[in-house]
């Protein structure tokens, strides 16, 4: 999706919350071609700018590929192999991050310039003429803010661990727009990794109230906010609400799963899928070298960099007969093995499924010994049937987070799914400062009041 001219206006606004970096990944020059704080008049400026935010979204720096890989790259012991030569990504991988990672620092922010954008929105929107707009803007801000805040504090504080305070910090919420430099400097001090959570459900649990049922391609629906504030829910270890949450979307979205384990990926917006990365051949992050197909790819046509590559551990987690094993997976450039997923630049993304809300309930199911919308096992054979994986006549939760391990692989969740069930990834603890990512440097300097995390100072 290309930027709209309007948000970007006031979109360098956020970008005064850091300064200016040697790395060419990171430098925009200002733009000062609209007053930032005039820029939204028109229902039709409101329209823009949420295109412009979901731009944001789906670029390299979010979930067009840093918030998918990074994950993977963190736990990625037994699991996968970097071979690539970006150095920010192979720090990730061996838990040696450079204040000064680039990756690090650009997904904090584009994070907090998408964050901005919904917070211009939200303090504006009483301009939107037509009701009924005005409620889904309202709705898209909130979501884009609350799931972006949720993002963050997984990536730079310690985990969220249920029956502790959590006063551990995370990041500083930020819940007022910022027009010009000046504003900038008023960032809070990091708040809790509670506080941040918070946060996050009060505007996932409003944006379900304003979003529309059936959402659009390119954006949001009420089940997607829904379906990421079970993802919330799941990761503090509130199962009931995980469950319910998981239930509803899987009940009423009207979603059903594919046929094909490979349907959601070669294919746009199946019927799968409750939020995906709108792309084409024309206009996506791989092209530009920093896409997903272009790290995890590694076919014998040329395509993608073959940097992320399977261990050969990882493929005796699958039964002969799943398919996800010979579907998802072959065998490319140096008789290495690589994800299929991630195949075509002009591909979608799917950032979430109705194949996870399944393994949600199943888990939730299983651990609050419940059953509803099914029994636990029923979820679980419902995914490995469509796998051509042996049907269980037990799920215990074991075998659940084994399950969405298959399912799940190099789709963005693995290094939460260890740091939430306490598990290890190779010898680094789930609450591992190592597994922590740093305030990026240029943040520290902007900001005085930012406290550093353990082992970057």
């Amino acid at each position: 999706m290309k930027r709209n001219n309007l948000y970007k206006y006031f979109f360098t606004a956020a970008l005064a919350l850091s300064f200016a970096s040697c790395d060419k990944k990171l430098d925009i020059n200002p733009t000062t071609e609209v007053d930032a704080s005039t820029a939204l008049e028109t229902d039709g400026d409101f329209k823009s700018a949420v295109v412009g935010a979901y731009s944001i979204l789906g670029g390299g720096a979010l979930y067009g590929t840093n918030l998918n890989i990074m994950p993977e790259l963190q736990a990625y012991e037994g699991y996968a192999i970097w071979g690539g030569t970006f150095q920010s990504y192979r720090q990730i991988a061996t838990k040696s991050i450079t204040i000064a990672n680039a990756d690090v620092t650009r997904t904090w922010v584009e994070a907090y310039e998408a964050i901005n954008i919904a917070n211009l929105l939200l303090e504006s929107s009483s301009k939107i003429a037509d009701a009924d707009l005005r409620t889904e803007i309202e709705g898209e801000a909130a979501f884009i803010r609350g799931i972006l805040h949720f993002e963050l504090a997984r990536f730079y504080g310690l985990p969220y661990e249920a029956g502790k305070q959590n006063i551990q910090p995370a990041v500083p919420i930020i819940l007022k727009g910022v027009t010009d430099s000046e504003g900038a400097y008023q960032l809070s001090s990091r708040n809790t990794v509670e506080e941040v959570y918070a946060q996050a459900i009060k505007d996932l649990t409003t944006a379900t109230e304003k979003l529309t049922e059936s959402g659009s391609d390119n954006k949001a629906s009420k089940y997607t906010a829904m379906a990421f504030l079970s993802r919330v829910y799941l990761q503090m270890g509130q199962y009931e609400k995980a469950r319910d949450l998981a239930n509803t979307v899987i009940e009423e979205s009207g979603k059903t799963l594919n046929t094909s384990v490979t349907a959601a990926f070669a294919n746009k917006n199946t019927n799968e899928t409750l939020f995906e990365i709108q792309a084409n051949d024309q206009n996506n992050v791989g092209t530009s070298n920093d896409g997903l197909t272009t790290f995890y790819s590694g076919q014998t046509d040329g395509t993608g960099r073959a940097d992320f590559y399977i261990n050969p551990e990882f493929l005796k987690s699958f039964e002969d007969t799943d398919v996800r094993k010979t579907n998802q997976i072959y065998v490319g450039r140096r008789s290495r093995n690589y994800s299929g997923k991630w195949t075509s630049f002009g591909q979608n993304i799917p950032v979430i499924r109705l194949a996870e809300m399944y393994l949600v309930r199943a888990e939730t199911n299983a651990r609050l010994k419940t059953a509803i919308g099914d029994t636990p096992v029923n979820d679980l054979n419902l995914i490995r049937r469509r796998a051509g994986a042996s049907v269980k006549t037990t799920a215990t939760v074991d075998q659940i987070l084994n399950e969405r391990i298959l399912e799940l692989c190099f789709e963005g969740v693995r290094i939460h799914d260890f740091k939430r069930t306490k598990r290890t990834t190779g010898t680094f603890a789930y609450n591992s400062d190592d597994l922590v990512f740093p305030v990026p440097e240029r943040e520290m300097r902007a900001n005085k009041q930012l406290v550093q995390n353990p082992g970057y100072e």
